[in-house]
């Protein structure tokens, strides 16, 4: 998980910096590394116990973060809705990693 979230982190990074500084060649490797973080993050959302299930999350979950960023791309300049959404994943990302290993806080906590 952790190299996921170091993915979701340099991919939201790629974003920005390909908006400040006009770098239009970090579209696509950010795009893999978000990719990366975001399907990691969807099967994340699902019990081990059903690998076909998180299968089929890893595999919408990006589907459906890229949709409603397509959606806002309507709203305002590409690049600068990309930046936005790299940086609120790459925000994510740095806060599921400062969290530490992810599991919950509990009574079974271990």
């Amino acid at each position: 998980m952790l190299v996921a979230r170091v993915a979701g982190v340099l991919g939201g990074l790629a974003w920005v910096v390909r908006q400040a500084a006009g770098l239009e060649e970090l579209r696509w490797p950010g795009l893999t590394l978000l990719g990366v973080a975001l399907a990691a993050a969807g099967a994340g959302l699902v019990s081990s116990s059903a690998p076909w299930l998180r299968l089929v999350v890893a595999v919408c979950f990006p589907v459906l973060v890229w949709s409603v960023v397509e959606v806002l791309h309507g709203a305002a300049e590409d690049s600068l809705v990309d930046a936005v959404a790299g940086a609120a994943i790459a925000l994510a990302c740095l806060l599921a990693m400062a969290r530490g290993s992810g599991r919950p806080a509990g009574s079974h906590a271990g």
